[in-house]
């Protein structure tokens, strides 16, 4: 009787099949210019082996960007990095720089003798928020001195050097018009005084007449 229930567990799905040799992430999203990292999975059985990041829809063809030459050693090359962790038994890929052209479909694999065992992971790429943008141009603004002020209210704003030339005018203009015309008066003044005193003779009365004494 118990060969029955051990029989039907064989055409359970999903039951006794063997560990998937490389798991990880289905699908993973970064932000454009920033970086994103996928850990991979494996089975202590592939311990040994070379472990690589490739792109592409077919496994077979895809195209290889990355792959581990050392156990534990960082190798990085263009925009991607691999490590391969062979006490936890997790190989880590980063992307770093992204871009919008890096979205698509790419794979953990594995490099083995007779096949390589692969895990499919889809990489999702958004946009870059506006807010940089936008930051960037408000601080080039701000970092240049304004001359005229204009926040909806009419407002001139006058450095010290204006300032200068301001009421340098308006002392030229009070010297011409005041103190001038009371230099030019003093120097009528004394002109006038100084002037020659002429005589008058002939037909005309002398000014000062000479009295004889009488005899």
């Amino acid at each position: 009787m118990w060969q029955f229930p051990a029989l039907l567990l064989l055409f359970l799905p999903g039951c006794c099949t063997a560990q998937d040799p490389v798991t990880g992430p289905k699908k993973v999203s970064g932000q454009e210019q920033g970086s994103l990292t996928v850990q991979c999975r494996y089975t202590s059985d592939w311990k040994e082996y070379n472990k690589y990041w490739c792109r592409g829809a077919v496994p077979s063809i895809c195209q290889f960007l990355i792959e581990t030459d050392t156990p534990e050693q960082l190798v990085e090359k263009d925009r991607v990095s691999i490590r391969d962790d062979q006490t936890d038994f997790i190989f880590t890929v980063t992307m770093e720089d992204l871009r919008m052209s890096d979205a698509g479909i790419y794979w953990c694999g594995i490099m083995g003798t007779r096949y390589d065992p692969v895990f499919k992971v889809k990489v999702n790429i958004d946009p870059a928020p506006e807010s940089s943008f936008m930051t960037t141009t408000a601080t080039i603004l701000t970092s240049t001195p304004p001359t005229v002020g204009n926040t909806g209210k009419e407002q001139v704003t006058l450095s010290s050097p204006h300032t200068r030339s301001l009421l340098s005018s308006i002392y030229f203009l009070l010297m011409v018009f005041v103190e001038l015309p009371l230099i030019l008066s003093m120097l009528s003044a004394v002109l006038w005084v100084n002037r020659p005193q002429r005589c008058f003779r002939g037909g005309e009365t002398d000014l000062v007449k000479t009295h004889s004494p009488v005899a």
